[in-house]
């Protein structure tokens, strides 16, 4: 069997779940201090599944404390792994709504994307992505109509590259504990949900 050649990753935004960074005083969740993304590429970079490494969000000012959470949270706890980013933007440029763009533009077709922004910007990075010819991976919701959703399906076919969604609380330990939990508690007859997310993401 051939052997699979390394690919490029570009992860499009630079928070919690790419690489625990959060701007308060309260860090990143309990059930991911490390954030999960950036960690995962590192290692499969570690196998040499993976080669170059591209992160991205709007504020390059953010950028010096993004990477100093990485060393701090990924570097120093899993001994050997290259760290090597390349950053979209600049350390220092505020705001550059283009970002993921231009970041798009620095990879190659058969390169991944994976974005994990705010849900009413996964639409337009994944269309760049994908009509650049990178294989996407988006964290749940992958859009926020059906009309988004065919239409990245489509252009996922017309490129020939894979689109998928991901599920990242489906394997949480916690999230599986309480599904186990509940199976046993019987049928329902009442169910209340509660979704603390901002409004504006939502609407």
């Amino acid at each position: 069997m051939k052997q699979q050649e390394p690919v490029d990753v570009l992860m499009v935004g630079a928070g919690e779940y790419t690489a625990g960074f959060v701007q308060t005083s309260f860090g990143a969740a309990a059930d991911k201090p490390a954030g999960v993304v950036a960690l995962t590429c590192f290692d499969l970079r570690r196998f040499g599944k993976v080669r170059r490494m591209v992160i991205c969000d709007r504020c390059g000012t953010r950028m010096p404390a993004v990477r100093a959470t990485i060393e701090a949270k990924i570097g120093r706890a899993y001994r050997g792994l290259d760290l090597t980013l390349d950053c979209f933007p600049e350390d220092d440029v505020p705001d550059d709504p283009n970002a993921a763009i231009r970041a798009i533009g620095s990879m190659k077709p058969g390169d991944v994307a994976i974005i994990f922004t705010p849900d009413d910007t996964h639409f337009s990075i994944a269309s760049a992505a994908i009509a650049a010819g990178l294989h996407v991976l988006v964290a749940k919701p992958i859009v926020k109509s059906l009309q988004e959703h065919k239409q990245l399906v489509a252009l996922a076919k017309k490129h020939n590259v894979l689109l998928a969604v991901e599920y990242h609380k489906r394997f949480d330990p916690i999230y599986s504990d309480a599904r186990n939990r509940a199976r046993q508690l019987g049928p329902f007859s009442y169910y209340y949900s509660y979704m603390a997310q901002p409004k504006q993401q939502l609407d």
